[in-house]
Protein backbone atom coordinates (compact mmCIF):
# COMPACT_ATOMS: atom_id res chain seq x y z
CA UNK A 1 0.00 0.00 0.00
CA UNK A 2 0.96 3.35 -1.06
CA UNK A 3 1.21 6.35 2.06
CA UNK A 4 -0.06 9.69 0.59
CA UNK A 5 3.13 12.29 0.21
CA UNK A 6 1.75 14.79 2.43
CA UNK A 7 0.07 13.28 5.46
CA UNK A 8 1.27 9.45 5.37
CA UNK A 9 -2.34 8.37 4.96
CA UNK A 10 -3.26 5.62 2.00
CA UNK A 11 -3.27 7.00 -1.19
CA UNK A 12 -5.93 6.68 -3.82
CA UNK A 13 -4.28 8.57 -6.84
CA UNK A 14 -0.57 9.20 -8.26
CA UNK A 15 -0.23 12.49 -9.82
CA UNK A 16 1.76 12.26 -12.99
CA UNK A 17 2.32 15.42 -13.98
CA UNK A 18 5.22 15.48 -11.63
CA UNK A 19 8.88 14.06 -11.52
CA UNK A 20 9.05 11.58 -9.45
CA UNK A 21 4.93 11.26 -9.47
CA UNK A 22 3.24 11.97 -5.92
CA UNK A 23 0.72 10.16 -4.24
CA UNK A 24 -1.90 11.58 -2.71
CA UNK A 25 -4.77 10.56 -0.29
CA UNK A 26 -8.75 11.44 -1.09
CA UNK A 27 -8.31 14.10 1.62
CA UNK A 28 -5.35 15.63 0.62
CA UNK A 29 -6.34 15.44 -3.03
CA UNK A 30 -10.16 16.74 -1.93
CA UNK A 31 -8.30 19.64 -0.74
CA UNK A 32 -6.71 20.64 -4.11
CA UNK A 33 -9.37 20.63 -6.22
CA UNK A 34 -11.22 22.90 -3.25
CA UNK A 35 -7.70 25.50 -3.62
CA UNK A 36 -8.14 25.09 -7.47
CA UNK A 37 -5.02 23.20 -7.86
CA UNK A 38 -6.70 19.90 -8.95
CA UNK A 39 -4.44 17.01 -10.03
CA UNK A 40 -5.79 16.11 -13.66
CA UNK A 41 -3.38 13.22 -15.12
CA UNK A 42 -3.29 10.71 -12.12
CA UNK A 43 -3.50 6.59 -12.03
CA UNK A 44 -6.12 5.72 -9.80
CA UNK A 45 -4.29 3.31 -7.11
CA UNK A 46 -7.35 2.01 -5.16
CA UNK A 47 -10.85 2.90 -6.33
CA UNK A 48 -11.61 5.90 -8.52
CA UNK A 49 -13.62 7.99 -6.17
CA UNK A 50 -11.47 10.85 -6.81
CA UNK A 51 -12.86 11.04 -10.36
CA UNK A 52 -16.30 12.06 -8.95
CA UNK A 53 -14.55 15.09 -6.80
CA UNK A 54 -12.24 16.25 -9.39
CA UNK A 55 -16.01 16.36 -11.77
CA UNK A 56 -17.92 17.67 -9.05
CA UNK A 57 -15.50 20.43 -7.34
CA UNK A 58 -13.27 21.54 -9.84
CA UNK A 59 -13.07 25.52 -10.98
CA UNK A 60 -10.03 24.86 -13.45
CA UNK A 61 -10.61 26.68 -16.71
CA UNK A 62 -8.80 24.54 -19.19
CA UNK A 63 -7.29 26.74 -22.19
CA UNK A 64 -9.07 25.94 -26.23
CA UNK A 65 -7.07 24.22 -28.56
Amino acid sequence: MVNCTQCSAPAVIEDLDVQPPRSWCLGCATALVRAGDPVVNYRPLAYDEYAQVLTGGSTEALPFR
